[in-house]
């Protein structure tokens, strides 16, 4: 299995053509639940070359699943999507989609017509039956059928009816239990509603496959011409409309949802193989109950805040001084180190002038002895006091680098002696979607050559299900009561939790715009208490003081 990942100009950006040939970025979102950025794509069998319906079987776990133009009904292993077995369903013909009801399943053709397909459980053996055939007047056309269990009732829903207009595409129901087919719709869906709703102009609304999503009871509405993904109630009413990237869709005439909501669409093979691809299925409210259980801290109401004057408008950077119980806080233009009493509400206990103006992004505290100035283009300055005075030249060490890089991340690892710098968007990392960890070390004053380690955005839009969250760091801290690497994104506005060696992302804690006007730095006390610091923007800049919640 191929595990996509695919970056945001390959996935999620359509690129049109503006006259002069001039590139156009299209951003084509996801359906609420889902990320197509994340999916899991296999290549299918050639038998499955016009692959055109799917369904999922809970009790044998398996998918099942005709194919245009062939006599035979398949079945696929969940895992493999290997062929399992083949069934002969008759002539062959233009079979479009395939339902399971009650145990059975049923197959549609073009025309209507629908064929029930069962097994005998203990022999094996299977029994075809053409149970139902669409009497509507003129050329009519189908490719869609999906199962609604409260209705007791197959549904087909038109692609091409005689009956319908433009703005009309009608539904009718096959009762399998009872009257069978009835040749007045049960819905009819408004084609101009899902024109309106369209991000982008497309062609006609034609449905080719639907399903009924187990976890939303939603009806998933596939329209391969079109390019679409159209959500609705079970009246047939929209609700929204996803356009499908014709990179990852090539031909989308399949769908069909697992029990816990993983979908799964295949596509008919134009240029290779048909394809089939799955996408996890996930809760947004269960996922911030997962990742509010994991942190232990209310990052939406900061326990106390302390306004900051203007000579910290613009605060980049803080560390925390545990023998006095207080912050030093820097401005990011100025040469200037200002002692912070938050208990006390003083924002400038004391001025310690280290330097000249400069683009200044963080400062570490080491001792009493020395602290450790950040300049966005990676450069290190060491500062060395006596008696909270800056004694001597302060030393300068700059990041091998042959290119341009920017930096506002810098923290102490204590275990490995060692000051760590973390990219926020460094040389060759845009296209890459990774941010590069260097260290410095301590002892020798020397940069490793090598990166430190190397930490996966798309990991983090993993946690989040979101494919187009930004995330470019602004501050960090290891926190020594769980031992864990606490970053900040002001770009992005997240906080990320994740393994101190690796930078692996561990959870994931989105930060509210309207709090967190600009969080540029952050340090963390011994008992675990995290301070963040907001530049002023427009407004007063700020610092958040967050207790680690008791369990």
């Amino acid at each position: 299995m191929k595990i996509l990942r695919f970056p945001a100009m390959a996935m999620l950006l359509g690129i049109g053509l503006l006259a002069a040939c001039k590139q156009r970025v299209r951003v084509l979102k996801s359906p609420p639940n889902y990320s197509f950025a994340f999916g899991s794509k296999d290549k299918l069998d050639a038998r499955l070359q016009h692959i055109s319906g799917i369904t999922w079987d809970n009790h044998d776990n398996i998918f099942y699943a005709v194919n245009t133009g062939s006599d035979t009904l398949y079945a696929l292993d969940r895992i493999s999507r290997s062929i399992s077995d083949a069934y002969p369903i008759g002539a062959a013909g233009d079979y479009e989609d395939v339902a399971l009801f009650d145990s059975a399943i049923y197959i549609l053709r073009k025309d209507g017509t629908i064929t029930k397909f069962t097994k005998d459980s203990s022999t094996g053996k299977a029994t075809i039956a053409k149970v139902g055939e669409m009497s509507l007047a003129g050329a009519n056309e189908f490719e869609s059928l999906y199962a609604d269990t409260a209705q007791k009732a197959l549904v087909l829903i038109c692609k091409n009816c005689e009956a319908d207009d433009e703005n009309t595409v009608s539904a009718y129901a096959f009762y399998p239990d009872s009257i069978g087919f009835t040749n007045k719709p049960i819905y009819k869906i408004d084609a101009g509603k899902v024109d309106s709703l369209s991000p982008f102009k497309t062609g006609k609304f034609q449905p080719s496959a639907a399903a009924v999503n187990p976890m939303t009871k939603k009806l998933f509405i596939l329209s391969e011409e079109s390019k679409q993904l159209v959500i609705a109630d079970l009246n047939g009413v929209v609700n929204s409309v996803f356009k499908l990237s014709p990179k990852l869709f090539s031909g989308p005439k399949g769908i069909a949802f697992h029990k816990t909501g993983e979908m799964y669409i295949t596509n008919e093979a134009e240029k290779g193989k048909a394809s089939f691809v799955k996408f996890a299925f996930k809760d947004p409210a269960e996922a911030a109950r997962k990742s509010a259980a994991g942190v232990p801290y209310n990052f939406s109401t900061p326990d106390e805040k302390l306004e900051l004057g203007s000579h910290l408008h613009e605060i980049s950077g803080m560390a925390w001084v545990p023998s006095q119980e207080m912050i030093l806080a820097e401005n990011d233009e100025k040469g200037d180190v200002f002692t912070v009493d938050f208990k006390n509400r003083n924002d400038n206990v004391r001025k310690i002038k280290f330097g000249g103006k400069g683009d200044y992004e963080d400062i570490v505290y080491k001792d009493s002895a020395t602290i450790y100035m950040l300049v966005s283009t990676g450069s290190v300055i060491k500062v060395n006091l006596e008696n909270g005075e800056v004694t001597g030249v302060p030393e300068t060490y700059e990041l091998p680098a042959d290119k341009k890089n920017e930096f506002e991340t810098m923290y102490l690892d204590e275990a490995r002696n060692s000051l760590m710098l973390l990219c926020k968007e460094c040389a060759g990392e845009k296209k890459t979607e990774v941010r590069k960890a260097y260290r410095f070390d301590l002892a020798s004053n020397t940069f490793d050559e090598q990166p430190a380690y190397v930490l996966q955005v798309n990991a983090i839009k993993e946690i989040l299900n979101d494919a187009t969250a930004e995330f470019k760091p602004s501050a960090a801290a290891i926190n020594p009561v769980d031992d864990k690497l606490y970053i900040v994104a002001s770009v992005g506005k997240l906080l990320v939790v994740a393994n101190k060696l690796t930078g692996k992302p561990e959870n994931v804690v989105r930060l509210d715009p309207k709090l967190y006007n600009q969080p540029e730095g952050m340090t963390i006390t011994p008992e675990g208490d995290i301070y963040i610091s907001n530049e002023g923007g427009t407004g007063v800049a700020t610092i958040f003081k967050f207790i680690r919640q008791k369990k």
